[in-house]
Formats: C-alpha cells, sequence, structure tokens
C-alpha cells in the first residue's frame, strides 16, 4: 500500500504533517513581512522611541517624562508583535505540538507586556514619584534599598520574572500529539484491564 505522501513531512516521530508545516510557513512569511512594514510604522511614523528619549531624560537629568514609559512599552510591545509572532511560530515549526500547548505559549506570550509595564511601573515610575530611586549619594539614600527589598521588589518584579519564565519554560518544552495520543492510549488500557472481570 502506498503511503500519502502528504501525511508525513519526513520519518521523525514529532513531526507534523506537510499540510501543517505549508500553512505554518505561510503565517510566518506573512508575520514577518508584515513586522518589518509595521514596526518602521511605529518608528518613523509614530516615533515611540520619543517615549524612551523622555524617560530616559526624566532619571537622567530630572526633565522628562516618567509616565511615557508605560505608553512606550506598550507600544514597543506592539511594534514587535508581529516579529515575535513570526519567531515564535518558527520554534515550533516542524513539530506537531497539541493545540492545548499552542494555546497555553500563545497566553503566556501575551501576558509579558502587561508584566513589564506593571513590573516598570512599580521598580521605576511610582518610586520617581515617591522620590525613593536608591541612587544618588549613599550617605543620604541608603534607606532606600528597604522599599525595594521588603516590598517593590515581590508586587512589581517577582511577577515579570515568573511570567517571563513561564513563557520560556513552556516553550523549551512542547507538548506533542504523538506523546498525548500515548498517554490516552495507555490510560484507556490501564482502564479496561482493571475493569476485567478477574477469573475465578
Amino acid at each position: 500500500m502506498t503511503q500519502n505522501p502528504l501525511h508525513e513531512f519526513d520519518s521523525g516521530h514529532h513531526d507534523c504533517s506537510l499540510e501543517e508545516l505549508n500553512s505554518r510557513n505561510k503565517q510566518i512569511i506573512f508575520w514577518f513581512s508584515f513586522g518589518l512594514g509595521w514596526l518602521w510604522l511605529f518608528l518613523e511614523v509614530f516615533d515611540i522611541l520619543w517615549f524612551w528619549e523622555e524617560f530616559y531624560l526624566a532619571l537622567s537629568v530630572s526633565s522628562g517624562g516618567i509616565w511615557w514609559s508605560l505608553l512606550g512599552s506598550l507600544l514597543t510591545g506592539i511594534a514587535v508583535g508581529p516579529l515575535v509572532f513570526a519567531a515564535l511560530i518558527t520554534s515550533y515549526r516542524t513539530k506537531d505540538v497539541t493545540r492545548k500547548w499552542k494555546e497555553e505559549v500563545w497566553g503566556w506570550l501575551f501576558s509579558i507586556n502587561p508584566s513589564i509595564i506593571w513590573a516598570l511601573m512599580w521598580m521605576v515610575c511610582l518610586p520617581y514619584t515617591w522620590t525613593i530611586l536608591p541612587w544618588g549619594e549613599w550617605g543620604a539614600n541608603w534607606w532606600k534599598i528597604f522599599p525595594y527589598a521588603f516590598g517593590l521588589i515581590w508586587i512589581g518584579l517577582v511577577p515579570a520574572l515568573l511570567t517571563i519564565g513561564g513563557f520560556f519554560s513552556l516553550l523549551f518544552n512542547p507538548k506533542y500529539v504523538s506523546d498525548e495520543q500515548k498517554e490516552q492510549s495507555d490510560s484507556s488500557e490501564a482502564t479496561a484491564e482493571i475493569s476485567e472481570p478477574s477469573e475465578e
């Protein structure tokens, strides 16, 4: 019996079908091509670098707008989003990963930018407004490390680190359809053995 050449991309145990591979290739090309123009639009037309210049000026010479950094972070995430989508799809381009795994990894991805904005607000913007950023002359500012150590790091930085860590942990540990099917088959066989009446 002749095997359909479109059934499997190659003989790899976790490789996806050729149809799925072609679909992903098209998605990668689309997101990458669109992403280059999208990024140019944000850099040249919307000038998102202005927000980061204001952020830098606020920190260095206290003459900019520190809170612009939150909008800058949001717009930067939107600007590079399509290119990130292309990179993510490329990471599992040939692999027959489960739908649940893809939904989870994309969910983690979309959580990264809000977590960075949250961290930026608690680690930089609010301390700047409250004048408790721990830099400057050590003799006058040493006590400012304590609000970070006992509160701000745990409120602002830890959630962002957990989100980013969760994303990469899931990304580097994909779940494959073949493994899921094998687990379901083993579970069904075990259940069948338990349910069989014992012979007397």
